[in-house]
């Protein structure tokens, strides 16, 4: 391959990469958090709180009115890219 082209495309191939992956390394919000939990639990979530995320999972905690659960969701840009922008469901576990 000529090294005159050879840059280029690896310049608009790095790029493309952050810009994919990028976008999915803020932590999922609130209210994304609370829906999800709802669905998995099956009751209403009143609120959400002790939220945290390393680099591939957000962890937090869900109240519902009949007890608290203990919540990770996947996320990050590994997930976003394997996913292809699909939500993937919560885990959680009453405490």
């Amino acid at each position: 391959m000529n090294s005159s082209r050879t840059i280029p495309v690896l310049a608009l191939f790095a790029t493309m990469a952050l810009a994919v992956t990028g976008c999915q390394t803020v932590k999922p919000g609130e209210s994304d958090l609370k829906n999800r939990a709802q669905t998995t639990i099956g009751k209403p979530v009143i609120k959400v709180s002790n939220i945290r995320s390393d680099f591939n999972t957000t962890f937090y905690t869900a109240q519902t009115e009949s007890g608290e659960y203990t919540c990770e969701l996947p996320s990050g840009p590994m997930v976003a890219l394997g996913s292809m922008g699909m939500g993937l469901g919560a885990q959680c576990t009453k405490q």
